[in-house]
Order: structure tokens, then sequence, then C-alpha cells
């Protein structure tokens, strides 16, 4: 009789322990929380709607394990993430030509353009992509009843400027082999989650440019003008020649970009160069050109939306 009480007790014991161990095992895993993203686009208005947009969560209690969703064509939809506290940074992901940086910070997340030089050696940097997108600096994500869904919904607003611009006033248009412009004081890359410009930055954007009737016309895209104080704004117009020489003509436009009301960092631009000036027909000594061969010129973006 003993010997059967000590192994029932055997038994009990086994039982107690395997449920314990079960009990660890359950409260080390991590719980799913099931997450509806939603997005409301009445903040878009000038543009279409992107290829998609993609969702980025950062837990507060570890930045660098991100959890990354996409949502093609911007289109509401459902998600299973670990229950904890996040912060959220949406933004479209058809941004070709975009160089994302510290994208394991949810502070320090970048969206940059690569360097350029300009056909007279200067550091440049492209303009970048349409951007749009929004962030949430907290959710919480936690003790979320069995199923049911918790609901975010991001309103995604304009992240970038639209600048576009004529030059009147240049004679003998049918000598341009190839043009580029530049536009100095603005600033090449945004902070996503503050959707703010770096303060310490101003380069000089390098784009293109079309020759329409008797001007020379174009647009891009750009993050806003530098906040750095005392940075001018020179738009420089280089004109390459059917000689293949290069001539650059400028002026300075910061008041017509200064006076144009932003909100935050972002305004519609139009810039009106009226010069005075005939390309020459091949290279003159002492004249501002220089020689160069026609692989120099950097590919640039050109969006001619007037």
């Amino acid at each position: 009789m003993k010997q059967i009480w000590f192994g029932l007790v055997s038994v009990f014991l086994l039982m107690g322990l395997m449920a314990c161990e079960h009990k660890d095992l359950c409260y080390n895993h991590p719980h799913f929380a099931t997450v509806r993203v939603m997005f409301d686009w009445t903040k878009i208005s000038n543009h279409d709607k992107p290829d998609g947009m993609r969702v980025v969560f950062y837990p507060i209690d570890d930045e660098s394990n991100t959890w990354i969703f996409d949502f093609p064509g911007g289109e509401e939809g459902r998600v299973e993430i670990p229950e904890n506290d996040y912060r959220v940074v949406c933004f479209n992901y058809d941004t070709d030509g975009m160089v994302w940086k510290e994208n394991d910070s949810y502070t320090l997340f970048t969206a940059d353009t690569r360097d350029v030089k300009s056909p007279d050696g200067k550091q440049m940097a492209v303009t970048p992509p349409w951007l749009c997108g929004d962030h949430m600096d907290e959710i919480c994500l936690k003790d979320i009843p069995a199923g049911t869904e918790r609901v975010i919904r991001l309103t995604p607003v304009n992240m970038v400027c639209h600048y576009t611009f004529e030059v009147n006033g240049i004679r003998r248009l049918e000598r341009v082999a190839d043009m580029r412009a530049a536009l100095s004081g603005m600033s090449g890359s945004l902070n996503m989650a503050a959707d703010s410009l770096p303060a310490h930055l101003s380069e000089s954007l390098l784009f293109g440019g079309v020759i329409s009737q008797d001007r020379i016309i174009g647009g891009f895209y750009t993050f806003g003008y530098s906040v750095l104080d005392g940075q001018s704004n020179v738009f420089r117009l280089y004109l390459k020649n059917r000689s293949g020489s290069i001539h650059v003509v400028e002026q300075d436009v910061t008041d017509q970009i200064r006076n144009v009301p932003t909100v935050g960092h972002v305004a519609d631009v139009h810039i009106v160069l009226d010069l005075d000036y005939e390309v020459p027909s091949e290279t003159i000594g002492g004249d501002g050109g220089f020689d160069v061969d026609a692989d120099d010129w950097d590919d640039v973006n050109i969006d001619i939306v007037l």
C-alpha cells in the first residue's frame, strides 16, 4: 500500500512540474495583436495615390526590432504584431532614387538623396521623388481582447515641395545641345518622424529642364529650403552648346522662394528668371565657357508640370 501511495504521489508531482513548465513557456511566448491599418487620403489632393504604403512599427523598448508591413495601393489591411508599445512611421514605397538612413531608429530615420557632380565639378545632390507619409509618437497594442482587432488610422500628407521654373530672355536656344540647372541653399534630406529639415544642412540641388518655344522650363520636388541662417538661393543654368562648351548664367531667387507661405517646410513654388543672354555658337576664350565631353553629364530628375 505504501508503494502504491508513493507511486501516486510521484505521478502528481511530475504532473505539477510539467504544468509549471508549460506555464513558463506560455508566459515567455509573445502574444500577438490583430491590427487593422487604415489610410485617410483626404490630405492628398494634388497627387495620385502611390503604388503602395510602407508602415514601420518601432517597439519603444527595442527600436531596432522593427516590424515592417507593405500595403499595395495604399489600401487598408490587417496585420498580426506582438503586443507592445510602439511608435509608427509610414511612407510611400514607390520612391526610386531615395536613400534611407538610420532606419533602425524612429527619431533618426531620414530620407536622403544621392550625391552628384555638377557640370563644373561641384558637389551637389539630386532632387527627391514625390514623398508622403505620417507618424505616431506612441500607440499601445497591449491587452487587446481575443477575437477583436485594434484600428490604426494614418493620414499621409505631402512631405516634399513642388518647384517649377521658367527662364526667359535667352536667345539662340537652337544652339543648346543639353542643359542642367542647380539651386543652392536647399535641404537634401528630411527627418521622417519629425517631418522637419536638418538644422545644419545646406546643399545645392541638380536637376534638368527642357526648351519650350522661346524659354526653358522644368520642375522638381524638394524637401524645402535650408533653415540655416544667412543662406541664399541662387539659380544656376548650365548650357552646353553644340561645340561642346558649357556656359553658366545665374540669378538670385531667394525672395521668390522665401516669400511663398509654407506649411511646415512644404510649399509649391514657381520661379521666374528674366535674363538677357545669347548662347554662343562656339567656344570663345574668356567668356566663362569650358569644354567637357557629353558623357560628363549626370542623369537627373525632370518633372515638367506647370
